[in-house]
Protein backbone atom coordinates (compact mmCIF):
# COMPACT_ATOMS: atom_id res chain seq x y z
CA UNK A 1 0.00 0.00 0.00
CA UNK A 2 1.25 3.81 -1.28
CA UNK A 3 0.56 6.23 1.44
CA UNK A 4 1.09 9.72 2.45
CA UNK A 5 0.06 12.33 5.44
CA UNK A 6 -0.44 15.33 4.32
CA UNK A 7 -0.35 18.32 6.89
CA UNK A 8 -0.57 21.35 7.97
CA UNK A 9 0.87 22.19 11.54
CA UNK A 10 1.17 25.72 13.19
CA UNK A 11 1.87 27.66 16.27
CA UNK A 12 3.15 24.40 18.47
CA UNK A 13 3.35 21.67 15.98
CA UNK A 14 0.66 19.86 17.50
CA UNK A 15 -0.62 18.26 14.36
CA UNK A 16 3.00 17.81 13.21
CA UNK A 17 3.22 15.63 15.98
CA UNK A 18 0.23 13.56 15.26
CA UNK A 19 1.38 13.04 11.73
CA UNK A 20 4.71 11.95 12.45
CA UNK A 21 3.31 9.15 14.82
CA UNK A 22 1.07 8.34 12.24
CA UNK A 23 3.26 7.98 9.34
CA UNK A 24 5.84 6.22 11.30
CA UNK A 25 2.93 3.60 11.91
CA UNK A 26 2.40 3.42 8.33
CA UNK A 27 5.53 3.52 7.08
CA UNK A 28 4.94 6.27 5.04
CA UNK A 29 5.90 9.59 4.33
CA UNK A 30 4.56 12.79 6.34
CA UNK A 31 4.93 15.97 4.38
CA UNK A 32 3.47 19.52 4.93
CA UNK A 33 0.68 21.14 2.62
CA UNK A 34 3.63 23.43 1.21
CA UNK A 35 5.40 20.32 0.55
CA UNK A 36 3.13 18.81 -2.12
CA UNK A 37 2.42 18.81 -5.62
CA UNK A 38 -1.29 17.92 -6.04
CA UNK A 39 -0.13 16.15 -9.31
CA UNK A 40 1.69 13.14 -7.22
CA UNK A 41 -1.38 12.75 -5.41
CA UNK A 42 -2.58 10.24 -7.95
CA UNK A 43 0.25 8.30 -7.17
CA UNK A 44 -1.07 7.02 -3.32
CA UNK A 45 -3.68 4.67 -2.68
CA UNK A 46 -4.16 6.18 0.74
CA UNK A 47 -3.75 9.89 2.15
CA UNK A 48 -4.22 11.25 5.39
CA UNK A 49 -5.43 14.69 5.76
CA UNK A 50 -4.41 16.62 8.54
CA UNK A 51 -4.43 19.97 10.35
CA UNK A 52 -4.93 22.20 13.57
CA UNK A 53 -8.60 23.79 13.79
CA UNK A 54 -8.34 27.27 12.65
CA UNK A 55 -11.82 29.53 12.47
CA UNK A 56 -14.00 26.23 13.10
CA UNK A 57 -12.59 24.35 10.55
CA UNK A 58 -9.46 22.65 8.66
CA UNK A 59 -6.99 25.03 7.08
CA UNK A 60 -7.88 26.23 3.50
CA UNK A 61 -4.95 25.63 2.10
CA UNK A 62 -5.81 21.61 2.34
CA UNK A 63 -9.03 22.27 0.75
CA UNK A 64 -6.73 24.43 -2.30
CA UNK A 65 -4.18 21.57 -2.46
CA UNK A 66 -6.66 18.92 -2.89
CA UNK A 67 -9.26 21.07 -5.05
CA UNK A 68 -6.24 20.12 -7.79
CA UNK A 69 -6.16 16.16 -7.72
CA UNK A 70 -7.27 14.95 -11.07
CA UNK A 71 -8.48 11.68 -10.39
CA UNK A 72 -9.97 11.47 -6.82
CA UNK A 73 -12.77 9.42 -7.64
CA UNK A 74 -12.41 6.54 -5.17
CA UNK A 75 -9.31 7.47 -3.63
CA UNK A 76 -9.21 6.60 -0.05
CA UNK A 77 -8.71 9.24 2.67
CA UNK A 78 -8.41 9.78 6.21
CA UNK A 79 -9.06 12.92 8.33
CA UNK A 80 -7.35 14.18 11.63
CA UNK A 81 -7.47 16.92 13.31
CA UNK A 82 -5.35 18.59 16.94
CA UNK A 83 -8.04 21.30 18.52
CA UNK A 84 -8.25 23.40 21.75
CA UNK A 85 -12.14 21.68 21.91
CA UNK A 86 -12.03 18.00 23.21
CA UNK A 87 -14.96 17.49 20.36
CA UNK A 88 -12.37 18.95 17.68
CA UNK A 89 -14.24 16.11 15.39
CA UNK A 90 -17.31 17.75 14.45
CA UNK A 91 -15.09 20.67 12.81
CA UNK A 92 -14.25 18.40 10.52
CA UNK A 93 -17.80 18.74 8.51
CA UNK A 94 -16.58 21.31 5.54
CA UNK A 95 -13.55 19.71 5.01
CA UNK A 96 -15.35 16.00 4.95
CA UNK A 97 -18.29 17.47 2.61
CA UNK A 98 -15.66 19.01 0.20
CA UNK A 99 -13.87 15.81 -0.71
CA UNK A 100 -17.25 13.58 -0.85
CA UNK A 101 -18.29 15.97 -3.34
CA UNK A 102 -14.85 15.56 -5.13
CA UNK A 103 -15.37 11.88 -5.17
CA UNK A 104 -12.90 11.02 -2.24
CA UNK A 105 -13.88 7.75 0.03
CA UNK A 106 -13.38 8.80 3.79
CA UNK A 107 -12.76 6.05 5.84
CA UNK A 108 -12.19 7.61 9.24
CA UNK A 109 -11.61 10.55 11.18
CA UNK A 110 -9.60 11.33 14.74
CA UNK A 111 -8.94 14.06 16.39
CA UNK A 112 -6.59 14.86 19.51
CA UNK A 113 -6.72 17.91 21.51
CA UNK A 114 -3.74 20.30 21.14
CA UNK A 115 -2.31 22.82 23.54
CA UNK A 116 -3.63 26.18 22.86
CA UNK A 117 -2.87 29.64 24.12
CA UNK A 118 -4.83 32.65 23.24
CA UNK A 119 -7.75 34.56 23.77
CA UNK A 120 -10.60 32.74 22.16
CA UNK A 121 -11.55 30.33 24.89
CA UNK A 122 -11.69 32.95 27.57
CA UNK A 123 -8.57 31.31 29.46
CA UNK A 124 -5.35 31.60 28.42
CA UNK A 125 -4.08 28.13 28.46
CA UNK A 126 -6.03 25.21 27.06
CA UNK A 127 -4.54 21.56 26.72
CA UNK A 128 -0.82 22.72 27.44
CA UNK A 129 0.06 18.98 27.64
CA UNK A 130 -1.15 18.08 24.44
CA UNK A 131 -0.83 16.34 22.51
CA UNK A 132 0.87 13.75 25.05
CA UNK A 133 1.58 10.19 24.62
CA UNK A 134 -1.71 8.61 25.31
CA UNK A 135 -2.87 10.75 23.14
CA UNK A 136 -0.05 9.85 20.47
CA UNK A 137 -0.40 5.95 20.71
CA UNK A 138 -4.39 6.48 20.51
CA UNK A 139 -3.20 8.26 16.78
CA UNK A 140 -1.40 4.77 16.11
CA UNK A 141 -4.27 2.66 17.23
CA UNK A 142 -6.04 4.73 14.62
CA UNK A 143 -4.36 3.90 12.12
CA UNK A 144 -3.78 0.82 12.94
CA UNK A 145 -7.84 0.20 12.36
CA UNK A 146 -7.58 2.62 9.19
CA UNK A 147 -5.08 -0.50 7.80
CA UNK A 148 -7.88 -2.92 8.64
CA UNK A 149 -10.83 -1.20 6.32
CA UNK A 150 -8.43 -0.30 3.86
Amino acid sequence: MKCLIVYISKHKGNTKKVALEMADELKCEAKTVEDVNSSELDNYELIGIGSGIYAFGMDRKLKKLFKKVSQPKGKKVFLFSTSGDLNGIKYHKSMKKFLEKKGFAIIGEFNCPGAYTGWFFGKKNINIDRPNKVDLEKAREFVKEIIKKF
